[in-house]
């Protein structure tokens, strides 16, 4: 497993993943200034990991700390969105299935015994027109599969964790790219 630094102590930010992951987290979060979703994710986070930390809890949360900051800046980016354009589909589907991600991640945030980073992140604004945001929303969503991807990677030693992981990337990927490529055509 490939070991990496925090770029700063605080969890709130962004951290460095090497110039492959940030280019894509870059990329993530100037793309999801305008991001949408059909918003039926099902199931629930699930798993069965212990609540013993071991050395790879560092790591764990870093992980953790990523993709639950990459959820709060969907949804709070999505909310921008509806505010400017309106309760417009597939935005308005949007919020739950995020309110929904950001609870599996709190609930393997509480299993492994880790403070769960605030909610502070926020969004992104949203661009001019409804059309770029739908447009700009399926380069988003390809990028957040590549990011899952990179997060994936890193936590082959969690089974609820790759869980979790694999649901989110498969929400993003076959979800909400779909919803993205429907409005922007």
């Amino acid at each position: 497993m490939k070991r990496m630094k925090k770029k700063t102590g605080n969890p709130n930010v962004i951290f460095n993943y090497g110039s492959k992951i940030s280019s894509i987290l870059f990329l993530v979060l100037l793309l999801l200034s305008a991001g949408c979703d059909n918003g039926n994710d099902d199931g629930t986070a699930g798993g069965s990991g212990g609540s013993t930390i071991d050395n790879g809890a560092t790591d764990l949360s870093y992980y953790l700390t990523a993709a639950i900051n990459d959820e709060y800046r969907a949804r709070d980016t999505y909310l921008a969105v509806i505010g400017k354009f309106g309760r417009v589909r597939p935005f308005t589907n949007i919020v739950n299935s995020e309110e929904q991600h950001i609870s599996w991640l709190v609930s393997l945030f509480k299993t492994y015994g880790l403070p769960v980073p605030s909610d502070t992140v926020g969004g992104l604004a949203a661009p001019d027109t409804l059309g770029s945001s739908c447009s700009v929303g399926v380069q988003a969503e390809i990028a957040n599969g590549a990011l899952y991807d990179e997060l994936l990677s890193g936590t082959r030693s969690y089974p609820d964790v790759q869980d979790v992981f694999k649901r989110l990337q498969s929400a993003s990927l076959n979800q909400h790219l779909p919803a993205f490529q429907r409005c922007a055509n």
